[in-house]
């Protein structure tokens, strides 16, 4: 499985605490990410352009806003859409109720092709659940 895999924190926390912790995740992220904007914006506002090259300091803490500014995008992008696609399915679809369900079996499916990074940058994991409350069974993400 892949390191990131959700289908053994949702076995170990239950979706609803899953779903909770993702959300807390993402955001963090996207502060992150604010944060770095802020620091880039205050450094540019601070040194004239012409200036910067010599302030090896400062153009380092820039260089390190920019990279930690795109890795916190990138992952705040990532672990949202992830929640939001096993959240799309988390009710089932026979008595209604919500994130109440047992993981029967998973795995992972691999998206072949160039285009499979800018739609899934993480493998699919896919899980049979069964309702706790009325027994009915499907398959997440779909």
């Amino acid at each position: 499985m892949h390191p990131v895999d959700p289908v053994n924190s949702i076995r170990r926390l239950g979706f609803r605490k899953w779903y909770e912790r993702q959300l807390i995740d993402c955001h963090a992220s996207l502060v992150t990410c604010l944060l770095c904007g802020l620091t880039l914006a205050a450094l540019l506002e601070e040194i004239r352009i012409l200036d910067f090259g010599n302030r090896p300091v400062a153009l380092l803490v820039a260089f390190g806003s920019i990279i930690l500014g795109w890795y916190a995008w990138r992952r705040y992008i990532t672990v949202l859409e992830r929640a939001e696609r096993y959240g799309q399915r988390s009710t089932c679809g026979t008595c209604a109720v919500y994130g109440r369900f047992e993981v029967v079996d998973s795995g992972v499916d691999n998206i072949p092709g160039p285009t499979a990074q800018a739609v899934a940058p993480l493998p699919v994991a896919w899980m049979d659940v069964k309702c706790r409350k009325c027994g009915a069974t499907w398959r997440m993400p779909e």
